[in-house]
């Protein structure tokens, strides 16, 4: 198993992220929680965003920082800022940006 300061893992986003996908998406994600110090989640592909697939992230975050790691998402499509803006969550959004998750790496 890697150590904490090592684990870093990059995965990309299916263009839909309805219910069914967010199933999926979470058994692949879960196991990663307690290993992993930076999951960056790739956005590009992502033309729908389910309220479901933001759920997961934001859990997904908490759980990641309740351990020490952190969650970050990249490439965000319109689609895809949108559905948090609707949710009221862009500032959660914000946080996960790339540059945020450099400055918390890089010192």
């Amino acid at each position: 198993m890697l150590s904490l300061e090592q684990s870093k893992v990059s995965r990309d986003l299916a263009a839909v992220l309805d219910a069914s996908a967010v199933r999926d998406l979470h058994a692949e994600i879960e196991p990663l929680l307690s290993e992993t110090t930076l999951l960056t989640l790739n956005a590009a592909a992502v033309e729908r965003l389910g309220t479901q697939a933001v759920q997961l992230f934001v859990a997904t975050a908490r759980a990641l920082e309740m351990n020490g790691g952190r969650l970050a998402i990249v490439n965000t499509t319109p689609t895809f800022r949108e559905a948090y803006a609707d949710l009221g969550l862009q500032a959660e959004l914000d946080a996960r940006s790339l540059l945020n998750a450099e400055k918390d790496t890089d010192g």
